[in-house]
């Protein structure tokens, strides 16, 4: 099997790439990231550029799946109607459709659960009506993939992934990663509001795990959420971590009036077809504090 992955040194698509690797072997894997890598054959490219040399269109032409990871994911919520960012998830994902990949049998595209409506909880029935533009980019991505495999005539599988967590993820600004540091630095961690909120993680290896045991899956499945199922409130998720600090850490009060929302999915469909164990929170917990302390 000769696979392709897009965004290769991104959070999850560096882990996809690595995992890829030593299923498939190196020599079968094809890099497309803005940095090469060691790994495997990397095909470098520039922003909107897609300029490939020779041995990079026969790496191209070989290909038999596409896992197209690479897109602009907003690293706060402040980011997600970043104009700029979400026009170039589509326009990427146009230029790598229009490459030649005359020997691909599928494409699997990394979505993601911001293409949903609120509700609770969000399955794959949930209605599609994103509130940002990086959820309406991912959404007409998702379209763009689903006809392209229809005129080549070959499958596609969607992957909305929810909140993944685990190492690496201190690149983005979210919840969990700046915890995690305000523990490590200040033996501190701010709690907005009581913490009742409910937030459902899947951990960076289920992730990888589920993404490739996809590969293959025929036609017909549809959408897959790809998600964790244990609905873990704030309050209790600051606990955990604490935990497992193993410190003495001061829980700062702060005053929350803003709006509340819970994030608890339906992952039955995950289970039934890529992924038959979930990593327990707290071995996940652990995993993610200790990479960030050694950066420390």
């Amino acid at each position: 099997m000769k696979v392709l992955i897009t965004g290769a040194s991104g959070f999850i698509g560096s882990r996809l790439l690595a995992a890829a690797c030593a299923t498939y072997g190196s020599e079968n894997v094809t890099a497309f990231s803005s940095l090469a890598n060691a790994e495997c054959y990397t095909i470098v490219y520039n922003g909107d550029e897609l300029r490939i040399d020779s041995a990079g269109l026969v790496r191209i032409r070989a290909v038999e799946v596409v896992i197209h990871a690479g897109a602009y994911t907003p690293k706060s919520s402040a980011d997600a109607n970043v104009s700029l960012g979400c026009t170039a998830n589509i326009s990427f994902t146009q230029r790598l459709l229009e490459l030649p990949f005359s020997s691909l049998k599928q494409i699997i595209y990394l979505s993601s659960l911001d293409v949903y409506a609120p509700a609770e909880p969000i399955t794959e029935e949930t209605l599609t009506l994103p509130p940002t533009l990086y959820g309406l980019s991912k959404l007409y991505c998702e379209r763009m993939v689903a006809l392209c495999a229809a005129e080549r005539n070959i499958t596609h599988q969607i992957l909305r992934l929810g909140h993944v967590y685990g190492p690496g993820e201190e690149k983005y600004g979210k919840f969990l990663p700046k915890a995690i540091a305000d523990i490590l630095g200040h033996d501190s961690v701010e709690l907005w509001g009581d913490g009742a909120e409910l937030r459902s993680l899947i951990y960076i290896d289920d992730v990888v795990e589920s993404v490739l045991a996809s590969i293959g899956l025929p036609a017909g499945v549809g959408v897959i959420n790809v998600v964790g199922s244990c609905a873990i409130s704030i309050r209790q998720l600051l606990d955990q971590l604490i935990a497992v600090s193993a410190k003495r850490v001061e829980l700062v009060a702060m005053e929350f009036d803003g709006p509340r929302r819970n994030y608890v999915f339906d992952n039955t469909k995950l289970k039934s077809y890529l992924l038959t164990h979930e990593t327990d929170l707290s071995s996940g917990l652990r995993a993610e504090y200790d990479h960030m302390a050694k950066l420390q």
